[in-house]
């Protein structure tokens, strides 16, 4: 083994009369260099083992070995050579090596895991790229980082719908939330559609984000917690019926038929309450707090114009109204004071049929006593830090299905299951060996 650890015992011994010269550690240099030259080591034992004859082992197919070539194989420690055989095939000339490693490409399963780990969670594939070298001391370009994730991407997808879940425990209440959110497009992705720009396009196209979660305690004040590690996403740029039938699957492998209660949370949009209405049809429905309070808000300043004070006032008077389950004392209230004409009265005339048509959603005294959430933060934040921090940089103009998969592994790595993934490609990788086998 001493003669795979030349790059070591080199350094060592430098490290070592260098402080006999100066009689001191310089103890940042001595970890960068000792890593460094440990990881080179660590490629020479690789491709020394893995480039035994005998390697493949039990996994040696039938027939005659071919021949033998070099692939320069990418790994967590650094870049080794592999000298491996190939043998004759249907297909043609094929290398099992390749697959007893489980290799993507030329990379291994750990770098692959940790390149798409980078790509989803830092803020681009630049940053990504960064980060494997400072911390991880790997060199990958950010375009084969690019192009690892477009690989995997579609992979976690198929997985993540029909994962075995672990977090099935019978739930007090199961939560189920959705929210939607633009990311900037190019032109190619936006072209003939209906947008805010000035000239009537788009610059962004909505991605949904469903969050579920469970909750079974309450703080010391009655107010419910969240179950820790108990938060899933899922991100889509499909239409609401088909986010709809995903948000469904995913709520049943977080254990829907086991939760004692289930409650949809969500702003005002109609698509959210529509797939409450046909997807979990027995659920309580909540508008989010901080939205009806927003709609309030619209609603007094319409009736009061500009006069501030009294605005504030009535919001004050309209909140404490609203956390009473009066919200359609308040309407009848605002129905007395509309504007006779205009923009305002429009305005006003919008905002009361919101609260009349989202009453039930609002009994907010109701919902506490009953010990549910009534705010949409899970998923509000989610469409900032799942989604927004991801794919709305600075200069960012995505291809949909970009954009799909690097969330689809930053989803993944948010929800707890992307080390879940990797062991099931691992087990599907060893199922299919012994089959061939």
């Amino acid at each position: 083994m001493s003669e795979l650890m030349t790059e070591t015992e080199a350094f060592v011994e430098q490290v070592q009369a260098q402080f006999e010269h100066s009689g001191s550690w310089d103890m940042q240099a001595l970890e960068n260099g000792l890593r460094e030259a440990l990881m080179k080591d660590g490629c020479h034992i690789l491709g020394a083992l893995l480039s035994q004859p005998d390697a493949l082992g039990r996994h040696k197919p039938a027939g005659t070995c071919q021949g033998r070539r070099s692939k320069r194989v990418q790994s967590l420690l650094g870049p080794f050579e592999l000298n491996r055989g190939y043998y004759k095939s249907a297909s043609g000339r094929c290398f099992p090596m390749d697959e007893v490693l489980g290799l993507t490409d030329s990379y291994t399963p750990a770098l692959a895991k940790m390149m798409c780990y980078a790509a989803g969670t830092d803020g681009s594939y630049d940053e990504a790229e960064e980060t494997l070298s400072v911390y991880a001391g790997v060199k990958v370009p950010a375009s084969q980082t690019r192009r690892m994730v477009q690989r995997i991407g579609p992979e976690i997808s198929q997985w993540s719908g029909n994962r075995e879940e672990l977090r099935r425990e019978d739930a007090s209440t199961l939560y189920v939330s959705y929210d939607g959110t633009g990311v900037p497009m190019r032109k190619s992705e936006t072209r003939g559609r209906k947008g805010k720009q000035p000239d009537g396009s788009s610059l962004t196209r909505e991605v949904k984000l469903g969050s579920v979660f469970t909750s079974k305690s309450f703080d010391k004040e009655g107010i419910p917690v969240r179950d820790p590690g108990s938060t899933s996403y899922l991100a889509s740029f499909e239409n609401s019926e088909k986010f709809g039938d995903m948000m469904l699957r995913e709520a049943r492998l977080r254990g829907l038929g086991n939760a004692k209660r289930v409650a949809v949370i969500g702003d005002g949009a109609h698509w959210i309450w529509n797939l409450a209405r046909v997807n979990f049809p027995q659920a309580k429905q909540i508008l989010d707090f901080y939205h009806a309070c927003e709609h309030l808000s619209k609603l007094a300043h319409a009736i009061l114009n500009s006069d501030e004070d009294a605005v504030r006032e009535k919001l004050c008077k309209w909140r404490k109204g609203l956390e009473r389950d009066k919200v359609l004392d308040i309407v009848a209230e605002a129905r007395k004071f509309l504007p006779h004409h205009g923009p305002r009265r429009d305005t006003a005339l919008t905002e009361i049929g919101y609260f009349e048509s989202n009453a039930e959603r609002m009994m907010y005294a109701s919902f506490r006593k009953e010990g549910y959430f009534i705010g949409s933060g899970v998923v509000e934040a989610g469409c900032k830090t799942v989604v927004g921090k991801r794919t709305k940089q600075s200069g960012m103009f995505w291809k949909i299905s970009g954009a799909q998969n690097v969330l689809d592994i930053r989803c993944s790595v948010r929800s707890g299951t992307y080390d879940n993934y990797w062991q099931y490609r691992w087990q599907k990788q060893v199922d299919a060996l012994r089959t061939a086998a």
